[in-house]
């Protein structure tokens, strides 16, 4: 139940404010804290009053320390004890897609990892793949791998195909803007067709379709 709350607030962003001194008190218990540091990442520069605690807890050796260290980060605080604790992921063999986004959070700070990015926005697997492409881009600014490694997740749209991966995959391309046009150009002709455009029967399908159409039309407008 606290775990769905907290996603719930975690989505209101700054909206979710006033949440901030209960927050406080789960940030304090081992059995909360991360559901709470989630929380404060997406409220940000508001939930600054949890600084010493996320940093207290980043720097405490526990797991999900890079938790604690991007959510000290996302409410004001330095990049550093952030890169050091993904760097302590990232060492252990790979970079989980969590952390992936959180790299992408902290942009041209986490360019340093580039180079172990840009192998995992080749990856086999289309979630990673999205991932690791925006963060390369996030981080560095190289839409010329990014752009394709997300085209690839994507263009089985034009034969109305839909996936639930290519929703975030076409908004990161709206993100990147002009230089996805190749990607818009591809998608152009999608928005055109009847089918419906989803994974799921029943209502689900529905707000599928709407949503990647929204997407969809986002990005030809970014991109034109």
């Amino acid at each position: 139940m606290l775990n769905s709350l907290c996603r719930m607030l975690a989505g209101w962003g700054p909206a979710a404010k006033a949440a901030v001194p209960q927050l406080l008190g789960l940030l304090e218990d081992d059995r909360t804290w991360v559901a709470a540091a989630n929380v404060l990442a997406g409220i940000g520069l508001a939930g600054n009053g949890a600084r010493d605690l996320l940093l207290a807890r980043s720097s405490s050796g526990e797991a999900r320390a890079e938790v604690a260290a991007w959510a000290y980060w996302k409410v004001g605080g330095e990049p550093g004890p952030a890169l050091e604790a993904l760097g302590h992921v990232a060492a252990e063999g790979g970079i989980p897609r969590p952390s992936l986004r959180r790299l992408a959070d902290l942009g041209p700070h986490a360019a340093l990892y580039a180079d172990q990015i840009r192998a995992m926005a080749a990856d086999n697997d289309p979630w990673t793949r999205v991932a690791a492409a925006h963060a390369l881009w996030a981080t560095t600014g190289d839409f010329e791998t990014s752009v394709p490694a997300m085209t690839s997740v994507v263009q089985e749209l034009t034969n109305g195909a839909y996936l639930p991966v290519m929703l975030p995959a076409v908004r990161y391309l709206t993100q990147v803007g002009h230089p996805a046009r190749p990607a818009a150009q591809l998608l152009r002709g999608v928005l055109t067709g009847d089918q419906r455009l989803r994974s799921n029967g029943g209502w689900l399908g529905f707000t599928q379709d709407e949503a990647i159409r929204a997407a969809l039309e986002e990005l030809l407008a970014a991109c034109d």
